[in-house]
């Protein structure tokens, strides 16, 4: 299985092995099988640049770790715009929040509890929680 993040390097790289062996007169059907499985993997890369989607994560943690920065790139992995919401004024969780390469956006001022006029205001497509974490009003 190719993961999420990685559809358009195994897709390149299908391509360049499967050109090259089909230049082989040996290789060449191995070199088609390799060109064709790269077709499906070129229709998810266009499909993911076509269709945007907006993720919103809720930034109430207690700290920056390991397990909150690998949820953020898990949740960056399903959509093309990540955007975490803090709810409370911690200036230093905002600032890591910005520096970190997974995350677009930052909005300082969330509301505690989503509402729709929240979401459509911010194009918001789709909420991420962690389990049990109840999120609108």
């Amino acid at each position: 299985a190719v993961k999420a993040d990685h559809v358009g390097k195994a897709k390149q790289t299908f391509e360049m092995v499967g050109t090259a062996l089909f230049m082989l007169p040996w290789f060449r059907y191995i070199g088609f099988a390799l060109l064709f499985l790269a077709v499906p993997l070129a229709y998810e890369s266009v499909r993911r640049k076509v269709n945007q989607r907006v993720l919103y994560v809720n930034g109430k943690v207690e700290k920056l770790d390991h397990k909150t920065l690998k949820f953020w790139m898990q949740a960056k992995a399903m959509g093309s715009k990540l955007i975490i919401g803090f709810a409370d004024k911690k200036t230093d969780m905002i600032l890591n929040a910005c520096a970190c390469s997974c995350v677009d956006e930052v909005v300082a001022e969330a509301p505690e509890k989503l509402d729709l006029m929240f979401l459509e205001k911010q194009n918001i497509n789709y909420v991420i929680t962690s389990a049990g974490e109840p999120q609108f009003v």
